[in-house]
C-alpha cells in the first residue's frame, strides 16, 4: 500500500474484531469507539485459532496445541446430528457441527491477555460511545473517513434506517466456565442428548467451557450442571473450581439470504462508507477469527482505493 493517501480510520466496537482491525491498520492512526465503559471481553465461549495468521500479524506468540474433538453418542448419527442442531438453534438441520468418531488439529491458543495486549497498542479507545443514528447520521463520525464496523448486522440495520429489514434468526444463550486443578487439555466435546441442557463442552488448558443455546440456556444448574460434566469428562468433581454462568446474546445465529446480506454490506458502504467486519457485522455463521486478517486487508485495499476497486470486487 506504498504511496496510499494517508487517513483516519473509525472503527466502532472495542472486541477482538475492533482491536484486530486497531492494531493492523496502526499506520491509519485509527479511532475506536466503544459502548462501555472499560475493555469489554465479549469473547466467553472457546477461543481457539485454526492458523498462525492472526499471532504473526500481531507479533504475539500463541502455543501450538494438538486439539481433539468427539461427540458423545446419544441414539444414532442421524438423530444425534438433528438432536444437536435442534439444542443449538431451535431447529432441526443436517449440517451441524457432529462429527463422526474422532477428530485430531492443530490449534493455536493465545495468551489471556490478548485484549488487553491489543487494547495497548492502539490510540486511547474512546469509551461510554454507544452506536447511534446520530453517530452516523449527523457525523458525529465523519463519513469522509472509512468507518469499520462491527455491530451486528440487525443493529445495524435499524440505526441506519435500512429499507425492508430481513428475519434475522439467532438464539441467546450462556457459558459455564470453571478452572481444573491438575489439567492442561485441549478438547471439545458436542452434546446431542436433549437431557443435559448443555450443548457442548470443551477443555482449553485448564478452564472448563460448557455452552448452553436456546432453551437450554433458561435452564442452567451451575452446580448440578458442573458435576454432570465432571462424570462425563471422568474427571473427579473436587478438582473444579467454583462455577461462574455468563449470558451469550448471539450464541448462536441462522444464515439469512446471501443476496440480501452482500446488498446490504454494498448499500451501507455506498451510503455511509461503512465497511462490516467479524462474525455477526457481516452476518456469517461460520466465519473464524482467523479469517479476519483477511477482510481487514480487503477493506484496507477497499478504503484506500478508488470505488472501482469495489465494483470489481462485488
Amino acid at each position: 500500500h506504498q504511496g496510499s493517501i494517508a487517513m483516519t480510520i473509525n472503527i466502532i466496537g472495542a472486541g477482538m474484531a475492533g482491536l484486530l482491525a486497531g492494531n493492523m491498520l496502526a499506520r491509519h492512526k485509527p479511532e475506536i469507539y466503544e459502548a462501555q465503559e472499560s475493555l469489554p471481553n465479549n469473547h466467553s465461549a472457546v477461543l481457539r485459532f485454526g492458523t498462525e495468521k492472526v499471532s504473526e500479524v500481531l507479533g504475539i506468540p500463541f502455543r501450538k496445541v494438538k486439539m481433539i474433538k468427539t461427540y458423545l453418542p446419544w441414539r444414532n448419527r442421524v438423530a444425534d446430528c438433528l438432536a444437536y442442531s435442534m439444542k443449538c438453534t431451535g431447529i432441526a438441520r443436517s449440517d451441524r457441527s457432529i462429527i463422526s468418531d474422532v477428530f485430531s488439529a492443530d490449534r493455536w491458543i493465545a495468551p489471556d491477555d490478548l485484549v488487553f495486549q491489543m487494547a495497548t497498542r492502539v490510540r486511547p479507545i474512546i469509551f461510554g460511545e454507544a452506536a447511534s443514528s446520530e453517530l452516523f447520521k449527523d457525523q458525529k463520525i465523519s463519513t469522509n473517513n472509512p468507518i469499520i464496523s462491527t455491530i451486528p448486522m440487525p443493529a445495524l440495520m435499524k440505526l441506519l434506517d435500512y429499507p425492508n429489514q430481513p428475519e434475522f434468526k439467532y438464539v441467546s444463550g450462556k457459558n459455564l466456565r470453571a478452572k481444573i486443578q491438575c489439567c492442561d487439555a485441549f478438547v471439545s466435546m458436542y452434546i446431542p442428548d436433549p437431557d443435559y441442557p448443555f450443548n457442548r463442552i470443551s477443555i482449553t488448558g485448564d478452564e472448563l467451557i460448557a455452552e448452553y443455546s436456546g432453551k437450554g440456556s433458561e435452564d442452567v444448574h451451575p452446580k448440578f450442571d458442573l458435576g454432570a460434566i465432571a462424570e462425563i469428562l471422568g474427571i473427579p468433581a473436587r478438582q473444579f473450581s467454583e462455577p461462574k454462568v455468563k449470558d451469550q446474546t448471539y450464541s448462536k445465529i441462522a444464515p439469512i439470504d446471501d443476496g440480501e446480506r452482500k446488498r446490504f454490506l454494498a448499500w451501507a458502504t455506498d451510503n455511509f462508507n461503512i465497511y462490516s467486519l467479524g462474525r455477526f457485522a457481516t452476518w456469517r455463521p461460520g466465519l473464524m477469527l482467523d479469517d479476519l486478517v483477511h477482510d481487514i486487508r480487503l477493506i484496507e485495499r477497499w478504503a484506500t482505493a478508488d470505488k472501482y476497486n469495489i465494483r470489481m470486487h462485488r
